[in-house]
């Protein structure tokens, strides 16, 4: 016979059997007895609840002949057809794979059918939150109004993502998740009818790792059974699963709280060492610190911790050692190394940056961090204690601010005087009109503004786009480079490049002037100046003593003139060669002492020379 896993061998058969749901279990044994069953049940809780399990029996139950106090007597032909999938009456459909329409159309027209063996024909829908919307219409009609012969049992995990028109039709039933006394109750039966060897600690650490889940418990145990050799024990329990055990947990959680760092780095090289996951440790280390939570804000917490008396001792004395504050910044900052340490290759650094930062919240600048501090201060001056990060005479200062408010002094907090801000740029500082002449520095920049655009688009050839025949106008500030508003994507990209666009413009210029951006109807008037046609200067005849002979180039031939940045030279030959100047040496070669020449035959054999020119 092949093997059986545990939670199949050990599945309940009877209500009595279902693990931590007595609230359900004895509503539905009480339907029974008094044939007060539903067309439509819903059973909604977490994964390895009962819900399957219960619906099984349940199916039985309704159909049993000789049922006992509500329960299935599993020994009559009914029930054992059920069992071993001889009657085909009870219909078991998985909606994660069976999600469609037609699928809940079969359904549909199945149930016009009267049940071939048994009273009543049973559809247990397992996750029926996979159903499409299309087949959750479909399912509507008949889930409402079934044949009297048909009961619906829908299981799910996530009962909020079904229809209310779904909802509203059926009983629902929530199952719990189960409490570790009743996985230990459990798993102790099996292990007494299996003839297993397990300690107390290791049942608690069965429990501890099922978390409400009686089904993954017994994966659990099967999983540490293959493995282990004699009595299951704690340490064989961590030794199969890799996790850390409960000292690792407790060393580095002392290490946090006194700020150790070099005992952090330590545990985490154990840790990885002997080949356990760093993700599993942190889940460990957030587990204890949530406990370390319960027992700093409840009263209670002997009651909701399951935890022997020595390590209940061993949490209150940490929890007095450590803030409110520096457990809730703990968990954050845990929880969110386990997201980012998913998206790197080498998780370790990501996890030994999180406990550091623990360890030294001075380094941490985040809110949560600069809240601990401040905790930790408070408690610290609380008391009594001088730290070398308070100055001296802040706890007198504090003293005093308390004594005045005590008395009933009124605290008046003097505001800081405002930096003064400085001023708005103009979008238009129009320049004097008696200064608007030919020679004024600006007007000579915008009369040689394609020349300097032509230059800025080769030092930068991703924005030819916004300086390609951009018209342009001037202020007092610089020149303004207008836009109309059908051109918002070329006004975005050349506000995004603003600064780099000032540069290139100061240097090609060699002005401070600036650059600005405006649309057309934004400067009105502004936008057409003719800086064409401006009288002269009065010094226009005058020629300026510090002309630079490149800017007179570009006016006379601003076709020819092109940027070069500075120290680089370019040489362009036809052949695609490059000629650079080599250095002469101060004693020539003899070969190159003397100067070739030639006669008059080779240069008119050449073509060198003319006969006219011979003549002549």
């Amino acid at each position: 016979m092949a093997h059986q896993a545990i939670y199949r061998k050990w599945r309940p058969t009877v209500f009595e059997d279902i693990v931590g749901q007595r609230h359900i279990t004895q509503t539905l044994k009480n339907q029974i007895i008094n044939n007060k069953i539903s067309h439509a049940y819903l059973f909604c809780g977490t994964r390895g609840t009962g819900k399957t399990t219960c619906a099984k029996v349940l199916s039985r139950a309704v159909n049993c002949l000789h049922p006992v106090n509500g329960s299935p007597c599993n020994e009559c032909e009914v029930c054992k057809g059920i069992l071993d999938g001889s009657i085909m009456d009870v219909k078991e459909i998985d909606a994660a794979s069976n999600n469609g329409v037609d699928n809940i159309r079969e359904i549909r027209d199945d149930v016009r059918y009267v049940s071939a063996n048994t009273k009543y024909t049973v559809y247990i829908i397992d996750e029926v939150h996979m159903l499409s919307s299309g087949a959750f219409n479909a399912l509507l009609k008949t889930l409402e109004e079934p044949p009297e012969n048909v009961i619906f049992i829908l299981a799910t995990t996530e009962a909020h993502k079904l229809p209310q028109t779904i909802l509203s039709r059926c009983q629902r039933f929530d199952f719990k998740r189960i409490r570790p006394e009743d996985i230990i109750l459990r798993m102790k039966e099996i292990a007494r009818g299996d003839g297993l060897k397990i300690s107390d600690d290791g049942y608690a650490m069965l429990a501890r790792l099922a978390d409400g889940s009686m089904r993954d418990g017994l994966s659990v145990l099967e999983r540490v059974l293959s493995a282990a050799d004699g009595e299951i024990t704690a340490e064989t329990i961590e030794n199969v699963l890799g996790i850390s055990d409960d000292e690792q947990v407790f060393s580095i959680t002392d290490a946090v709280i006194s700020g150790d760092i070099n005992k952090i780095l330590s545990i985490i090289d154990a840790v990885v060492s002997d080949g356990k996951d760093l993700k599993v440790f942190a889940d460990s280390v957030i587990a204890r610190l949530r406990d370390l939570l319960i027992i700093s804000v409840s009263g209670s917490a002997d009651e909701l911790l399951d935890y022997s008396p020595d390590t209940l001792v061993r949490l209150k004395g940490q929890c007095s050692r450590i803030t409110f504050e520096k457990i809730s910044n703990a968990i954050r900052v845990l929880c969110a190394a386990q997201s980012d340490a998913k998206w790197v290759k080498a998780p370790r650094v990501i996890f030994e940056l999180a406990f550091i930062k623990l360890a030294r919240p001075d380094i941490d600048s985040s809110p949560d961090a600069l809240l601990d501090r401040l905790t930790t201060v408070e408690r610290q001056l609380g008391a009594g204690v001088q730290t070398a990060s308070v100055p001296p005479d802040l706890e007198r200062r504090l003293a005093d601010l308390e004594h005045r408010m005590e008395s009933g002094e009124k605290i008046v907090v003097k505001e800081k005087p405002k930096k003064k801000e400085p001023p708005p740029v103009r979008l238009y500082n129009p320049i004097p009109r008696e200064q608007l002449t030919a020679d004024h520095p600006i007007v000579k920049i915008v009369r040689n503004w394609d020349n300097l655009a032509r230059i800025i688009i080769n030092s930068a050839p991703y924005l030819v786009a916004v300086f390609a025949k951009r018209a342009v106008t001037a202020d007092a500030d610089g020149i303004i480079m207008i836009f109309t508003r059908d051109e918002k994507f070329l006004y975005e990209l050349a506000v995004s490049k603003r600064d780099e666009i000032i540069e290139k413009f100061r240097r090609a210029s060699r002005s401070e002037y600036t650059v600005k951006l405006a649309y057309r109807d934004d400067l009105g008037d502004a936008a057409d100046i003719n800086f064409w046609s401006l009288p002269e200067g009065e010094n226009a005849d005058e020629e300026p003593s510090n002309a630079d002979p490149l800017d007179e180039l570009a006016a006379k031939f601003p076709s020819i003139v092109e940027n070069a940045d500075e120290g680089e030279f370019l040489s362009y030959t036809p052949d695609g060669a490059d000629y650079a100047q080599s250095s002469i040496d101060d004693a020539p070669d003899e070969d190159d002492a003397s100067e070739e020449f030639l006669d008059i035959g080779e240069m008119k054999s050449g073509g060198m020379v003319s006969d006219e020119s011979e003549d002549n």
